[in-house]
């Protein structure tokens, strides 16, 4: 039998296989074009591709090598992640780039009492910028950059 000997890197390797997993099912009827013009399925099947083969290596790795155990869950940061995603994905059309943007940072800062706000704000202002340049400037998308726009 195979004995498990870093319960961490065997946990976070079936995370990524059934995240893989479920991106390839997501993902399995759309279009994956040609190579002179890729379509809409390839990059997340690429992704999916990824994830799995580095769940795959963390559970060789979890055979191979001694790790630490998998201690307790840390569900603040969790949470709080999941909640910024989650308000990201809700404000985005309403609110726009930058309100939605502050909205689900803080709420990502706030997943650790580590957060140092001066150096948050700052970094805040570093991520509006670069949003704004990719998104708006550079690709030139569709998004509202502020409410009233």
């Amino acid at each position: 039998m195979i004995r498990i000997r870093s319960s961490r890197d065997f946990a976070t390797g079936l995370l990524f296989v059934a995240i893989g997993a479920a991106a390839w099912w997501i993902g399995r009827d759309y279009n994956m074009g040609i190579a002179q013009r890729p379509g809409t399925g390839v990059l997340p099947r690429i992704l999916a591709y990824c994830l799995m083969i580095s769940g795959i290596a963390l559970w060789i790795k979890s055979v191979v090598t001694d790790g630490p155990p998998m201690g307790e869950w840390a569900w603040r940061p969790l949470a709080m992640i999941t909640i910024a995603t989650i308000a990201f994905a809700l404000l985005i059309e309403p609110m726009g780039l930058v309100v939605t943007m502050i909205v689900s940072l803080t709420l990502a800062a706030l997943g650790t009492h580590e957060t140092r706000w001066r150096e948050f704000a700052i970094f805040m202002l570093v991520m509006l910028a670069i949003g704004l340049g990719v998104f708006i400037y550079g690709l030139g998308m569709p998004i509202r950059v502020f409410p009233w726009n």
